[in-house]
């Protein structure tokens, strides 16, 4: 929402602004080697040029150079306007060759500037320079026919400067509410500090972006929709004022500091020319919203393939939309929903060239970015500037940063998630957008009669380009209105200025060029996020050496490494206890705030039924009922994706890693259920039962320590539901599945003492019982027969340890064989014996911990034990005078103070002073912010002086 600022005028030669307006009359002239200070006029793209121009414009006492290239990335190869109804009277199509209008650049070589432009029927657009905004337009004779031009190229130029002046409070502009939801707390979740639980130390705050694993080229194919109204306000000019709304966004997403490579790409626009050909737009926002995006989803094609297929609609109408409390909502868009076919899309009140602003703010809505002021960024990030896209007010951007750290750290998550799979592709046809400011394109007056309608006026006397104020009537007296946004860039706001960024700025030095970001070295690897049972650390690189500047394309490739740590088992992990469950168990007695669930509530982990997307969230089910949330949005970094798998979740992701705890590693479980092993150290046992009696039926007592289970009852006759069922008991005979005759129809997974075993459920014609992982307790497989009494049909296998060889004089043969009961009529036990080659026993060293001290000299330790082969059942021996280290020393050069030599005294006599720059230099000479220097050993920078006495 935007608030809309009124100020009476009470007489006359008093002014809203309370300072002379800055508006000049210029004449761009055109700066190319071949035509160096000749006036240069614009007919159309034909005369655009495909290489660099620069324009010199001389207004507020200071130059302005615009070093412009052509820009058409946000235009699809394949982009067309379609108009679609009946033609309204007197209004023609707009130019079918817009994309060699448009220009972008900087002004002056300012590092935080920008210039958008179209250069088609003259200078028109803006640019920003030193927080200051221009605006640029042809005056009315400028753009027409070059016989009837002016032949000065006369323009006006307007500026706007930094905030300030009568206005009144501003409120949400947007209809989007402030609120968040679980994507959210779940991007922002690496931010914050975890809670120090189960024996471990688990994370730590964190500086800079939450993970980036991979930085990838994003293109968002764009549908652009201008209703009946924004066809009756602008006539044939609609499609390029569209165009230049779309080129500002698009370079917003082009900012570095979204921190991420995002290309706005236009690939169709539509134009409403009667109420009936398009969706249907009331004042009521959110109704419109879901009208266009049902009324669009219909228009789009099936395959992303296809060359004008789009990722996202927006909807522009010239309707006074109304949110659910007032009516000053600019726009909406539903939060969260790129790629959502049905949801992706935004509506757009146009209230002039400020719209290009709302069109990136309510399109970061759709990359599930909330407003700035919600309470989980202010609490991870502190309270946040409101001069960043994504504020509820959006009065002035800062142009330095356009995006909150909050902001990136949420799109970010969100493109890693695979949420923009979508924009993976490339267009093929992408259409050319505007590269000048829109200051160049449309004078104050026009930004007025965009902004308030027809025969709008910008007041006198306002303050150069801030605010713009214009004119309007209230109660039948004329007063100054404003809508709190800055003048367009590129607006002329005195001789040889004009506005940038909401400041008017001067343009100097031309030799200014596009500047691709690279990568600056990795970062060392932080602290383990367990300190036992494997944890993860990571290491970043950031997109510094250089940022990306004027343009530049933001760095591509991987930019978050991982490594395991600290491997060695926790104590704890004797009770079979998984990691998984202690993190469940932390919310004991936590009830979600409903009357459902008691205060005696315990959490264990739920796994059947989860989608592969998910694994890595802590959803958790109330013991004894049916009720489950999700109490974490990512479980602990080195937490197993599922009991039955190695892989390991990292920063929300499942991450392939091997039995042996390594992420990347190859290793496997054999059918044995040893790590790396070759199958050789277990036997496998198989059976078959077939002759019931009603009732419970016992089929076969499984050891603890087999694996690889296999057990399936075939239905009689391929029947589903034959009235035989499996269940299980436990050691202690209690039933784990199908007890007390009542049955389970759907999937379920039990864990037992850590191992999983899945149950397909009795809605199959094989209803089957497997684990893959050894079992730490002893488990009886029993049928249930009922009913007609058909005979089942269980077959069952796993493996067992071999027993150890051992000496047969001393140990006769146990004549009753393995210690398997069976109630079946076929066990097999066939694997040939080995010779015994296990390897003697051996050292075995851990990751090493954390440095105990952030900088110079520290320790860190690691376990080191001494383990025999498997199966071994002696205490193994290992030679100690092999034994590795357990401590070592660790830690880089703390940071130092680097001192310059001391300036001239500033007085030539008597007492004056003194100083000399001081910096904070780390280890390989990185210059720091000072607080990472010892505050307390700071040398003096400032000091008095006398030279002479006077």
């Amino acid at each position: 929402m935007l608030l809309l600022g009124i100020l009476t005028l009470a007489f006359a030669g008093r002014t809203a602004g309370g300072s002379e307006p800055e508006r000049e009359v210029v004449v761009p002239i055109r700066l190319d080697p071949d035509i160096n200070g000749r006036r240069y006029y614009w007919g159309g793209p034909e005369d655009s040029g495909d290489q660099g121009l620069i324009f010199q414009i001389t207004a507020f006492q200071e130059d302005f150079y615009l070093h412009l290239t052509p820009d058409a990335q946000f235009l699809a190869p394949a982009f067309a306007t379609e108009h679609l109804g009946v033609p309204l009277q007197g209004l023609t199509g707009g130019s079918s060759d817009l994309r060699r209008c448009f220009y972008s650049g900087d002004v002056n070589a300012e590092p935080d500037s920008f210039a958008a432009v179209s250069l088609c029927g003259g200078l028109r657009g803006a640019f920003g320079y030193r927080g200051a905004e221009y605006v640029i337009s042809p005056l009315p004779n400028a753009s027409a026919p070059a016989a009837q031009r002016n032949s000065q190229g006369a323009h006006l130029l307007q500026r706007r400067g930094v905030p300030g002046g009568p206005s009144g409070d501003p409120t949400s502009r947007c209809g989007v509410a402030s609120g968040w939801n679980p994507a959210i707390l779940r991007a922002l979740d690496p931010y914050k500090p975890r809670r120090v639980g189960f024996g471990e130390s688990r994370s730590r705050r964190r500086s800079g972006r939450a993970k980036r694993f991979v930085s990838i080229p994003r293109y968002v194919e764009t549908l652009v929709v201008a209703d009946e109204s924004m066809v009756k306000f602008h006539g044939a000019d609609l499609e390029h004022y569209l165009l230049t709304l779309l080129a500002t966004a698009a370079r917003l997403y082009r900012h570095p500091s979204i921190l991420n490579p995002i290309n706005i790409v236009v690939v169709k626009v539509l134009l409403l020319r009667d109420r009936d050909s398009g969706p249907k737009v009331t004042g009521n926002a959110a109704l419109t919203l879901r009208n266009f995006c049902a009324w669009q989803k219909k228009l789009n094609k099936v395959s992303d393939k296809h060359p004008e297929y789009w990722d996202t609609a927006i909807l522009f109408t010239r309707q006074d939309l109304c949110g659910a409390t007032t009516c000053d909502t600019l726009g909406m868009a539903d939060v969260g929903t790129m790629c959502d076919p049905k949801r992706s899309c935004s509506v757009i009140e146009d209230d002039g060239l400020p719209s290009a602003f709302t069109t990136a703010h309510e399109l970061g809505h759709v990359f599930n970015m909330p407003h700035d002021n919600v309470k989980v960024c202010e609490e991870v990030f502190g309270k946040l500037r409101a001069n960043h896209m994504m504020s509820p007010t959006l009065i002035q951007i800062d142009r330095a940063n356009p995006w909150s750290a909050c902001s990136a750290a949420i799109i970010t998550d969100f493109l890693d998630s695979g949420h923009g799979d979508c924009l993976l592709d490339q267009p093929s046809k992408p259409i050319s957008l505007p590269e000048d400011l829109p200051g160049a394109s449309y004078t104050l007056s026009q930004q007025c009669e965009l902004a308030f309608g027809v025969g709008s006026k910008p007041c006198p006397y306002m303050q150069y380009c801030t605010k713009l104020w214009c004119t309007g009537k209230a109660k039948g007296q004329m007063v100054c209105q404003t809508r709190h946004f800055p003048w367009a860039d590129g607006t002329s706001c005195g001789e040889g200025k004009f506005c940038l960024k909401g400041a008017c700025v001067e343009r100097h030095n031309l030799n200014k060029h596009r500047v691709d970001g690279s990568w600056a070295k990795w970062e060392p690897y932080g602290p383990c996020s367990r300190t036992c049972g494997g944890g993860v650390q990571l290491a970043r690189r950031q997109c510094t050496n250089p940022t990306p500047a004027n343009g530049g394309k933001y760095c591509e490739g991987v930019r978050v490494k991982y490594r395991s740590c600290n491997l060695e088992p926790c104590p704890s992990s004797a009770s079979g206890k998984s990691f998984r469950e202690e993190q469940c168990e932390a919310f004991n007695g936590y009830n979600h705030s409903t009357n459902r669930l008691t205060l005696a509530v315990a959490w264990v982990p739920k796994y059947s039924g989860v989608s592969p997307r998910d694994k890595c969230k802590l959803i958790c089910r109330a013991n004894g009922t049916g009720y489950f949330y999700v109490l974490a949005p990512k479980v602990v970094d080195g937490t197993l994706c599922s009991p039955d798998s190695t892989s390991v979740c990292v920063q929300g992701k499942c991450i392939k890693a091997g039995c042996d705890g390594n992420l990347g590693s190859k290793k496997r479980f054999d059918k044995c259920g040893v790590c790396g092993g070759d199958n050789k150290s277990c036997k496998k046992v198989t059976g078959l039962f077939t002759k019931p009696m009603h009732g419970y039926n016992f089929v076969v007592a499984i050891p603890a320590g087999a694996s690889s289970i296999d057990i399936r009852q075939r239905g009689y006759k391929g029947l589903i539901g034959d009235d035989n069922y499996l269940a299980l008991k436990n050691s202690q005979g209690k039933y784990l599945l199908n007890g007390h005759f009542v049955v389970s129809a759907v999937e379920r997974d039990l864990v037992v003492k850590g191992s999983l075993l899945r149950y397909s459920g009795t809605g199959t014609a094989v209803e089957s019982l497997q684990a893959s992982r050894p079992i730490l307790e002893p488990l009886t497989v029993e049928v249930l027969s009922v009913g007609k009494m058909t005979p089942p049909r269980v077959r069952y296998s796993f493996y067992l340890p071999k027993e150890p060889r051992e000496d047969k004089s001393s140990h006769p043969k146990d004549p009753r064989g393995p210690s398997v009961l069976h109630n079946s009529v076929l066990s097999l036990s066939n694997q040939v014996e080995q010779p015994d080659d296990r390897p003697p026993a051996r050292w075995v060293a851990g990751s090493w911990g954390p440095c105990s001290a952030s900088c110079g000299s520290g320790l860190q330790k690691r376990a080191v034990d001494c383990r025999g082969s498997p199966g071994q059942r002696t205490v193994p021996a290992c030679d100690a005078a092999h034994r590795p280290l357990e401590t070592q020393a660790c830690g880089e050069p703390c940071p130092t103070w680097e001192l310059s030599a001391w300036s001239p005294c500033s007085k030539s006599c008597g007492r004056g002073f003194k100083r000399r720059p001081l910096k904070c230099v780390g280890h390989g000479g990185r210059l720091l912010a000072r607080d990472q220097c010892n505050l307390r050993r700071k040398p003096q920078e400032l000091d008095f002086c006398v030279l002479r006495p006077c």
